[in-house]
């Protein structure tokens, strides 16, 4: 026969009125709550003799955590004055101590609903507070990253549509257990200002099954998720997704360096981390391509066109998304190279779309787009014999058509 088991609690932990009576039954089965909080959210029992025991939610006046010097327990005066009217503590749930009696002829240990009311309301004030100041927290760092020239949309492109579902479905579901907490803290607190006891026999089981069900879902979702951004990480960081550019099935669909120019073309450097293709498609994209070189083209008259290239190449399941993504190409850089941005004049290339500017390093840059295909192309020319971008740009929306 085990004396101590361990038990997820069957409701939230907000709701105080089913957490009382779901300790109470477990009291009446002879299980007895350990004065040791509820660790990581599972509650920890000692067996006992069945008995009629009373259990007892009391919202703290104040904002507690098990980190707090004194261990997130009640204040020496308020612990004294209930024990001495026949209520133990028994630990804590949240925002909520945990009372109990076994004495049938104690009486309650709040008898006034106003009073009641108000403790609740501090409780309610200090979650929505909490709540506003998490928002407002991810709200500054996304917005952070967006004038840093992070991009969601680029990132979302390229992640596929699992990643940003199981992303959606994790902020759905947190913010649909704080829109729950509130409402939850807003109605016992209206039907205590009525004069309304809480109901201390709640039956919890009628919401087991659901709080059960959605907190499953929620951990099997926010695993997933956390494995999918572990892959996407370790796949940037190893650059597994890339290949020799060599190993390219086929002539990639757009013009590449040794378009730019006829000639003997030389690769000059040979390294996955700075001359590679990768090539992927999901809900978003038919085809996407991210391509990098660095190169010389040895021209039958002696010179030499020498630099490097890299572009960023979409084909798109819809015309808007692509119209999106040509003005977010634009933005990132812009927000990313701040001072060295420069507007480059763009000429008529008989695209939906064209741009030409400086980003990085004072890099010129072309965004093009054609219906439902996106290009981004960076080129830098490091000899002294050069192409204008006038030339390479129109290479490029050819290679399009």
């Amino acid at each position: 026969m085990k004396d101590r088991i361990w038990r997820l609690p069957p409701c939230p932990p907000y709701d105080v009125e089913s957490t009382e009576s779901w300790l109470s039954d477990m009291a009446a089965q002879g299980w007895k709550l350990e004065p040791d909080d509820f660790f990581f959210g599972i509650a920890s029992f000692l067996k006992t003799d069945p008995a009629p025991v009373r259990y007892r939610l009391e919202a703290s006046p104040k904002k507690v955590s098990a980190w707090d010097d004194d261990g997130g327990v009640p204040d020496r005066e308020a612990w004294e004055l209930n024990t001495d009217c026949g209520w133990e503590y028994a630990g804590r749930r949240g925002q909520f101590f945990i009372y109990r009696t076994a004495d049938a002829g104690v009486r309650e240990l709040h008898t006034d609903p106003q009073v009641q009311a108000l403790a609740i309301k501090a409780v309610e004030k200090r979650r929505l507070g909490n709540i506003l100041l998490l928002a407002a927290f991810w709200l500054l760092q996304f917005l952070t990253h967006f004038w840093q020239g992070y991009s969601f949309l680029l990132f979302a492109v390229k992640a596929g549509l699992p990643t940003i579902l199981l992303l959606g479905l994790v902020f759905l579901g947190a913010l649909a257990f704080w829109i729950g907490e509130i409402r939850y803290l807003q109605g016992l607190k209206r039907r205590l200002k009525e004069g309304a006891p809480p109901d201390h026999r709640k039956d919890w089981k009628k919401i087991r099954r659901r709080w059960f069900g959605s907190r499953v879902l929620f951990c099997v979702l926010f695993i997933l998720l956390i494995v999918l951004l572990l892959g996407l990480l370790g796949v940037e960081l190893e650059h597994r997704d890339r290949m020799p550019r060599s190993d390219y099935p086929g002539k990639p669909p757009f013009a590449t360096l040794a378009d730019f120019a006829e000639g003997e073309y030389r690769m000059t450097w040979n390294d996955i981390q700075y001359d590679y293709a990768s090539r992927w498609s999901n809900a978003f994209l038919k085809e996407g391509v991210e391509w990098s070189e660095h190169g010389e083209i040895r021209r039958p008259d002696g010179s030499v066109l020498s630099g490097g290239l890299k572009i960023t190449y979409f084909d798109t399941r819809s015309e808007a998304l692509a119209k999106l993504l040509a003005k977010e190409f634009q933005r990132a850089d812009r927000a990313n190279a701040r001072k060295d941005y420069e507007e480059l004049t763009c000429p008529d290339l008989g695209m939906d779309h064209a741009a030409a500017y400086r980003s990085l390093a004072h890099f010129p840059c072309v965004v093009l787009r054609k219906g439902n295909i996106v290009l981004r192309a960076l080129f830098y020319q490091t000899g002294n014999d050069t192409v204008i971008l006038e030339e390479w740009a129109r290479i490029l929306a050819d290679s399009l058509r």
